[in-house]
């Protein structure tokens, strides 16, 4: 019984540090994300998706292929991130597949003006040849007070 009860342990804490593992590897991709954004790397932020993406960004219809690359283009905005945050709530990783939710905040400049807004997010994940790749990404803003 002792041996059981060892192997259930064993088990037990090889699946938490996967999981916590996983969780790290999916932050750094969610601080990449935000590093693009204010580096305005945006070919990079579409790559951080996978290749059946969709994004359901605030007041729009659902995006994808060009769509999804159309609006991360930087030919495509006339305002440049210049402070972008994730704060993820909860991670949770179900084998190759993730879910994320939580805020985000930051600041754009168009060089004349500056604006800062914050929302709330959900994203699902799916790791694809070892990596974290955002598969669905909905996003809405919160309105300041």
């Amino acid at each position: 019984m002792r041996i059981i009860l060892s192997i259930l342990a064993l088990s037990f804490f090889t699946v938490v540090c996967a999981q916590d593992k996983e969780v790290e590897a999916i932050k750094k991709q969610v601080k990449k994300f935000s590093n693009y954004l204010m580096t305005d790397k945006r070919e990079e932020v579409v790559k951080m998706y996978t290749s059946d993406a969709k994004i359901f960004p605030d007041g729009t219809d659902i995006l994808e292929d060009d769509g999804l690359s159309n609006y991360w283009n930087p030919e495509n905005r006339s305002w440049k991130t210049t402070y972008h945050k994730v704060t993820p709530v909860e991670i949770k990783v179900i084998g190759d597949e993730a879910y994320d939710y939580g805020y985000y905040e930051g600041e754009s400049s168009n060089g004349n003006q500056s604006s800062r807004w914050k929302g709330k997010y959900v994203i699902v994940w799916r790791k694809v040849e070892g990596e974290w790749k955002i598969y669905l990404d909905i996003w809405n803003s919160i309105k300041s007070e």
